[in-house]
């Protein structure tokens, strides 16, 4: 016959029997896992107890990581700064050869312009001007933000 097989299966003529004892043991194991998951739970808290009781000064929590948007901010929440100013601003006079020379190549960061041929035209106009007393970094900052146009 088709769908039965030669062998019997294992006959169990109490089957309800069986069923209650199953569902039994089944029962009292669930029952034995709970209280054991009780008792650890309850010698944990006396464990932590006894641990809050031994420690006087707990060590404060540390504080939450900073983003770099942080040490921007001030504590009130506006903005502390409003871009790049040196500590010892340096005061000298720019000649409008100067200026007409960094902005004949002003750079936008548009994608077809090179920023490394940008950076040679603003250092060779740097080279235009010796004003005295002035380090080569200080003239360099005062006169970058005039070789810069648009978003850059």
């Amino acid at each position: 016959m088709l769908g039965t097989s030669s062998e019997s299966s294992a006959f169990v003529p109490e089957i309800e029997r069986t069923a209650r004892a199953n569902r039994k043991a089944v029962r009292l194991a669930k029952e034995a896992a709970r209280l054991s998951r009780l008792e650890e739970e309850t010698s944990g808290e006396e464990d932590l107890i006894e641990m809050t009781e031994n420690v006087q000064d707990p060590s404060p929590p540390p504080p939450p990581r900073r983003t770099l948007g942080d040490y921007g901010m001030r504590n009130n929440g506006e903005m502390a700064n409003l871009g790049f100013q040196p500590v010892n601003p340096v005061a000298f006079d720019i000649k409008n050869s100067v200026i007409s020379a960094l902005k004949e190549y002003q750079y936008s960061g548009a994608e077809s312009q090179c920023p490394n041929l940008h950076l040679s035209h603003f250092y060779e106009a740097c080279d235009c001007t010796d004003p005295p007393g002035v380090s080569e970094s200080d003239k360099q900052l005062r006169l970058f933000k005039h070789s810069l146009t648009g978003r850059a």
